[in-house]
């Protein structure tokens, strides 16, 4: 139990709260002040003395009058100013029994997995940070007085978001506080992130979800005076954040870090606790027990001691007795995740253990690679950007159709993975074919990394030789495609960034109804380049003669896709049958020498989930698999209603109405459907006719080409429906284009 009943008045507290940067609007954040004056709010009304309490703030001028109410005497949260407070002020602190530290603001996982907590200095080519351990380690230090404070709690609401490849390198390795030895490690601390390794800390309603949720807890414990058992405080949280993420509404998983708060260390993370072993599962710890009986050879003591103290650096919960039996140490790791497969490897360093005993470890936990590289693969995925991740999954289920990704967060990505790809006796386990394929293909130092990583994995099971192998046949396959890139895709299928793509995002119309503003940019990978951004509201004619000189120097005909970022009213613009070069020698449309595709980002932000889920179901699935949504419904509950009974349809062909089709739009943008199909001017059983003909059983993958050279096939007969097929193709791992994506905390 951690109940503590104290003197609130001798309590002592820093807050950091972080929202304004020195780069580009963007990277501000408003939320961070009003989390730290709730925070602030919250211990006063405990007791704690306002006196008691350092605010140090970057504030947006929108939150600075709020603040200076709640706090006049707050400090700047520049890097010089939290370093004296930190190194310096805490020094001051006698006789008091309970530090709270807090920190708000924007973070990421830079090199060597640190997490940095970006400072105020930092702009968008200089990212300037605190390593966020480093908080704990110095209250363990001589800059808290050894006989000052009883006990620690760290609250941080920042995320741990790995940055995409080009930024990543951007960022400095984080600054600790201190270099000074820990004289205090008995010190306890409760320590409380918003978000695990690698992941997102979201924001609601202007505030951070993991601050808002943190503080209802600590007030449903009580008013001053109270007992506060942090223990229950985390169990509010863990529950109110599984039932967030069981209704879809976010993935984020806080973790709490408990140092000798009741003597013993210990790691508390969200989900179900492991349920008891099964028979089968109690037969293979007995195996597991033997086999490291045996390894630990004649000095089993001694070997056993050494073993525990190199587990410590990876095993979140604390050792057995020392030193420990070859039973505890198993039941020690079966605590742990990776926990069977770390600890064999630490046992068996100098010999490959048995396949059998291999698999025994897989089998009592469903993995088979050790928590180093676990979490080293988690964190180089976590580098590689959405569109990248998605890559790296179609990979596994091209050579494993069979494969079903829940997702593509980096650590569902590698549990699910994991879980399925069993590495084959004496075989190199698939997962590192894929990583040796997906690195061949992406190129790059992410992909240098990954290939570094996969050889380690190869040697620990004594297959290096077969995995140089399977390396040089994943390298003459990317050379393949990057000769021929059709002889990996379905003939037809849609350009993907190695041919590149042209965004255009186009704003809705002014006053007169025609004229908009537009801006163009062409992808390709990774690289993002501007190629025009037009302020001056121009005719729907300059546009299209803006773009057509865009496209020839800057597009590839047929083969790279343009796509029309649009509002929802102007989802029915027929721009695939805009004019190049109208009125002259070479006159054509637009749609016949590009596969060309609207999209539309509105609404969207209400269930990500879903669309992301759609898209991937979308990347192999055939145009028979598209829903068909009856031609009556006419109004958005009708047609909401009938999504939500289809949540495994990767796309719509809708034949309604002209009158409702801005009713239906709405209603399949905000259920996440991605594919979106109708006939531009036909409508009723006439469209249906028309569509089931043009479709056939196209895979939903060659439909912006297959779209194409219907549209080719109508300029050659004005018969022909092709020109009135209209397609929304949404990828959401294809964004429009941002430089550095730092919106989240």
């Amino acid at each position: 139990m951690t109940a503590i009943e104290h003197d609130w008045r001798r309590t002592h507290a820093v807050l950091v709260a972080v929202e304004r940067y020195n780069g580009s609007d963007r990277l501000n954040l408003d939320g961070p002040v009003r989390d730290a004056i709730g925070m602030r709010e919250w211990l006063t009304g405990r007791g704690v003395p306002p006196e008691n309490i350092r605010l140090l703030a970057s504030p947006m001028e929108r939150n600075r009058a709020a603040l200076e109410a709640a706090h006049p005497g707050y400090r700047p949260a520049e890097r010089a100013d939290v370093r004296k407070v930190f190194r310096e002020g805490l020094s001051h602190i006698d006789g008091d029994d309970w530090l709270w530290v807090y920190w708000a603001g924007h973070g990421v996982q830079t090199r060597g997995g640190r997490w940095s907590l970006l400072y105020p200095e930092t702009s968008d080519t200089d990212l300037q940070g605190l390593d966020a351990d480093s908080l704990v380690d110095l209250v363990r230090t001589d800059h808290l007085r050894w006989d000052a404070v009883e006990r620690v709690t760290v609250v941080i609401d920042a995320c741990r978001q790995a940055l995409p490849p080009g930024t990543h390198e951007l960022a400095d390795i984080p600054q600790p506080l201190t270099d000074w030895p820990q004289t205090k490690p008995e010190r306890p601390v409760y320590w409380m992130r918003a978000c695990q390794a690698g992941a997102v800390a979201m924001e609601r309603d202007g505030t951070g979800r993991f601050t808002s949720v943190l503080l209802r807890q600590l007030e449903a414990q009580g008013e001053a005076g109270a007992a506060l058992d942090l223990d229950r405080v985390w169990q509010g949280v863990r529950d109110e954040f599984a039932r967030l993420n069981g209704a879809g509404s976010g993935r984020q998983y806080p973790s709490v870090h408990i140092i000798d708060w009741d003597e013993q260390g210990r790691m508390v993370r969200l989900g179900p606790p492991a349920p008891p072993l099964d028979p089968e599962k109690r037969r293979f710890r007995e195996v597991l027990v033997l086999e490291a009986s045996g390894l630990l050879g004649a000095d089993a003591a001694g070997s056993a001691a050494r073993v525990a103290a190199r587990l410590c650096e990876q095993f979140a919960t604390a050792p057995p007795t020392t030193p420990p039996s070859a039973e505890e140490l198993v039941d020690w790791a079966l605590e742990n995740p990776h926990g069977t497969v770390t600890l064999l490897g630490e046992l068996s360093a100098h010999a490959p253990p048995r396949t059998e005993i291999r698999k025994a470890c897989h089998l009592l936990q469903n993995q088979w690679l050790t928590h180093a590289e676990y979490t080293e693969l988690v964190a180089l995925l976590g580098r590689l950007d959405q569109r990248a991740r998605y890559d790296f999954a179609e990979v596994a289920r091209e050579k494993y159709p069979t494969m079903a990704l829940s997702s593509l967060d980096p650590a569902a990505l590698v549990d699910d993975l994991e879980a399925v790809l069993l590495p084959p006796p004496r075989q190199l386990p698939q997962l590192l074919r894929v990583v040796e394929h997906f690195a061949a293909l992406c190129g790059g130092a992410v992909a240098g990394e990954l290939r570094a990583w996969s050889l380690e994995c190869a040697r620990r099971i004594d297959l290096e030789g077969q995995l140089y192998e399977r390396r040089g046949e994943a390298q003459e396959h990317a050379e393949r495609v990057k000769a021929d890139p059709d002889t990996a895709t379905d003939q037809g299928a849609p350009p993907g960034d190695s041919r590149g793509r042209i965004q255009i995002r186009l704003h809705a119309p002014g006053a007169d109804g025609q004229r908009r503003t537009y801006e163009v940019w062409s992808r390709r990978g990774d690289d993002v380049n501007s190629l025009a951004k037009a302020d001056t509201p121009a005719s729907l004619e300059e546009i299209q003669r803006g773009l057509d000189h865009l496209l020839s120097r800057h597009a590839r005909t047929l083969d790279t896709l343009v796509e029309f970022f649009v509002t929802p009213t102007d989802l029915e613009l027929a721009v695939h049958r805009w004019q190049l070069d109208a009125e002259g020698p070479l006159e054509r449309s637009l749609g016949t020498d590009y596969p060309v595709v609207v999209r539309c980002a509105e609404l969207r932000e209400h269930q990500p989930h879903l669309w992301e889920r759609r898209w991937e179901k979308a990347g192999t699935a055939d145009a028979g698999e598209l829903h068909w949504l009856p031609a009556h419904y006419d109004t958005f509950k009708q047609v909401n209603g009938d999504l939500q009974g289809q949540e495994d349809a990767p796309g719509v062909v809708l034949t309604s109405p002209v009158r409702a089709r801005k009713e239906v739009f709405n209603a399949c943008l905000f259920g996440g459907v991605p594919v979106l199909i109708w006939h531009g001017e036909a409508e009723g059983d006439a469209a249906q006719a028309e569509l089931k003909t043009l479709l056939r059983t196209e895979r939903l993958r060659s439909l912006p080409q297959h779209l194409r050279r219907l549209r080719s096939a109508s300029e050659a007969d004005e018969s022909h429906h092709g020109r009135h097929m209209a397609l929304l193709w949404d990828d959401p791992h294809s964004p429009l284009p941002d430089q550095l994506d730092l919106s989240a905390p």
